[in-house]
């Protein structure tokens, strides 16, 4: 019963977070007046520059980055190669949740990069599927990159949003 219990908490919370996630993205699209008063040429600069992509990281690089980072055998010092550390204790809690949804079923694998966008200087967000083992389908949600001293790394908002899914004893 424990077990099982312990297998549904990663899928709830992951389920959770996506639909945070889609909310969120929901709520920034509204109509305010203000938010759709942009002018045309600075429209038109956003979205050429996030069709460029994004210098340096690609869908294979931010997977790997990603990957690296939800492993539950990647080292704290390794994890401190790929996530942004700024944040104290952020590479252990990202290594606790690594080893406690791992046996869950949320291997390194489960986690499939399908776009990466320009998310302002130095930043970007990585659209990631999230393949489940207590669902038919994966789930994306979006975690936020950002370069540190040339390197492409995992931002500390995406560090909060997987450990946010870890699950509570």
């Amino acid at each position: 019963m424990t077990a099982i219990r312990n297998l549904r908490r990663p899928a709830a919370a992951l389920a959770a977070v996506a639909a945070t996630t889609a909310l969120l993205a929901a709520c920034s699209n509204s109509d305010d007046d203000t938010a759709s008063t942009a002018s045309a040429s600075q429209s038109a600069s956003v979205e050429s520059s996030a069709m460029a992509g994004v210098e340096g990281l690609d869908n294979a690089k931010a997977q790997e980055i990603i990957r690296t980072a939800v492993d539950g055998n990647t080292s704290i010092d390794d994890l401190s190669k790929v996530v942004d550390t700024s944040t104290p204790g952020s590479a252990e809690a990202l290594n606790a949740f690594a080893k406690a949804s791992g046996p869950a079923g949320y291997t390194p694998d489960a986690y499939t990069v399908k776009s990466v966008k320009a998310d302002g200087e130095n930043k970007a967000v990585a659209v990631t599927a999230v393949k489940s083992p207590h669902a038919p389908a994966p789930v994306d949600i979006q975690l936020a990159m950002v370069k540190q001293d040339g390197q492409w790394k995992l931002a500390g908002a995406s560090v909060t949003t997987l450990t946010s899914m870890m699950p509570k004893h």
